[in-house]
């Protein structure tokens, strides 16, 4: 009775201590210097992206040379479709991967993510068959399937909420310099396929050095496994909290676990309603972005602006498709803290479905033998501002939701599995896209694309929530069945983390506690 007591008294003193020593100055220079550490980490985080994003675009500039009388490993069409589809085919088995290698930890995930990509680019660069391009191609969209949730995680879990929606969403910004540094490799080096796969494996290289110097692992993997006193001094560091201090109440909240079962197995977590819902619509999100055809357009880029008719040298048109990805993307950065993420993901529907129906209809009355004198500006405005609007929302938005709206315990599991069926979508498009060209014309193509985006749109208007300026533990709570009642309005809970550590302890034994 004492010692509860005496827990008691300890806590509510250290909670005065906090209100008293940290003033409201020192409070804001830990938040600064919390904010800029984060900063940092997530860059480097994010930079094991780099390398394996570029097998995205790799392909829109590396099949024309390869395919030329020139080049010294003779490919036809059918292979070439092959060499592009590779990638998208291993990125679901990177997907897999990575949901195993996120458990053993996020660093880990991020460093084995770095070391794939390289082999992969090596073995294009050193490729002398056109099956071993193909296995460089599997081998380098399995790194991409890899890194496709892992660095999102990563911001997930050690940014603070005032910044998570904002740091998630770098992700797709990395992805976009990514695919616009090959985009202008391929057309500074248009006939060295080669050089440009091994400038691409430089990427990788740096970003393990950086992963193996200075990356530290999340506090939430840290918890999940028992080790909280390490995972309280590694929060502390994200929250610019002095290593001496005693830690805020704040900070023992964040790393509180929530209480669960302990008989409750791994397969009765994945049937939970707060799993069940979001796995659904992140999965329908997900169709919806690759049937739209924002996927065929950054494999195909070349192809694409010579089949919209945009009188422009075609690998110059892809350095403007990547460059308008990126600005839509850092837009999307900028303004997702404030505007979250329906109101992003509707206007990027809606102005997808407008400009691919603009150019449905252009091209429908070119080969009807109606000729506008536009020079080929028209499809040329339809096509970046497609490209430009899919990355106000439908691009960046469910990427970014992956790492935060499914439950700690099954996240590995679903964010994996999620980003797998992602990009089998992904393979599928990407694989049929020169039969549906063959089979329905350039104009049916992108009216399929414009119907899919209306039916995107309509999709994130009645299905899609809103996570902005929730916490990690209040998105899992907003899909639970049954909501728990909050404290009042100013109330915070006192956690005595000597009590909680005990729990956890029960939790992960649960025979102690039957003994």
């Amino acid at each position: 009775m004492k010692m509860i007591v005496a827990n008691g008294i300890n806590g509510h003193v250290e909670e005065y201590l906090d209100k008293v020593e940290v003033n409201e100055e020192e409070e804001k220079r830990r938040e600064k210097k919390g904010v800029t550490y984060q900063i940092m980490m997530v860059l480097c985080a994010n930079s094991s992206i780099l390398g394996p994003s570029m097998a995205f675009g790799y392909s829109a500039v590396a099949l024309e040379p390869m395919t030329a009388p020139s080049s010294d490993v003779k490919i036809d069409k059918v292979q070439a479709n092959w060499i592009a589809t590779a990638t998208a085919l291993g990125i679901p088995l990177g997907c897999i991967v990575s949901s195993y290698t996120m458990r053993r930890g996020r660093k880990l995930s991020l460093l084995i993510t770095s070391i794939v990509s390289i082999v992969g680019w090596l073995l294009i660069y050193l490729a002398g068959t056109y099956e071993q391009i193909l296995v460089g191609r599997i081998i380098s969209g399995i790194a991409t399937g890899m890194a496709s949730v892992p660095a999102t995680v990563y911001s997930a879990e050690i940014s603070s909420p005032k910044w998570r929606s904002t740091m998630v969403t770098w992700t797709s910004i990395t992805i976009a310099i990514g695919v616009l540094i090959v985009y202008i490799f391929g057309y500074a080096l248009k006939d060295n396929w080669r050089t440009v796969a091994l400038l691409c494996a430089l990427f990788p290289l740096v970003s393990a050095a950086l992963t193996l110097a200075i990356v530290p692992e999340t506090p939430i993997w840290l918890r999940d496994r028992g080790r909280l006193d390490e995972a309280l001094q590694v929060l502390k560091k994200f929250r610019g909290v002095p290593n001496d201090a005693p830690p805020p109440q704040q900070l023992r909240q964040e790393l509180r676990p929530r209480p669960e079962r302990a008989n409750q197995n791994f397969a009765k977590h994945l049937l939970k309603r707060n799993a069940v819902l979001p796995f659904s619509i992140m999965l329908g999100y997900f169709f919806f972005q690759q049937f739209s055809g924002i996927f065929v357009v950054v494999y195909y880029a070349v192809n694409i602006v010579e089949s919209a008719g945009i009188a422009v040298d075609p690998n110059l048109g892809a350095v403007l498709i990547g460059l308008t990805r990126l600005l839509g993307s850092v837009l999307v950065a900028c303004a997702s803290g404030r505007f979250g993420r329906r109101k992003p993901s509707i206007v990027s529907g809606c102005s997808m479905t407008v400009f691919m129906g603009i150019l449905s209809v252009y091209l429908w009355a070119e080969d009807g033998g109606y000729r506008v004198n536009d020079n080929g500006l028209i499809p040329a405005i339809c096509v970046l501002m497609y490209i430009f609007g899919s990355t106000l929302g439908f691009l960046v938005v469910p990427f970014a939701m992956v790492g935060e709206v499914y439950p700690t315990r099954v996240k590995e599991a679903l964010t994996g599995m999620t980003s797998c069926i992602n990009y089998i979508f992904s393979s599928i498009t990407v694989k049929i896209y020169p039969d549906m060209e063959a089979g329905m014309g350039r104009r049916g193509v992108f009216v399929f694309f414009t119907v899919m985006s209306l039916l995107g749109t309509l999709f994130v208007i009645f299905l899609l929530p809103e996570t902005k300026g929730k916490t990690l533990r209040e998105i899992e709570d907003m899909f639970s069945k049954k909501k728990k009642k909050g404290k009042g309005k100013g109330e915070e809970e006192v956690v005595n983390w000597g009590e909680e550590r005990e729990k956890m302890i029960d939790l992960k034994n649960p025979v102690s506690e039957q003994a």
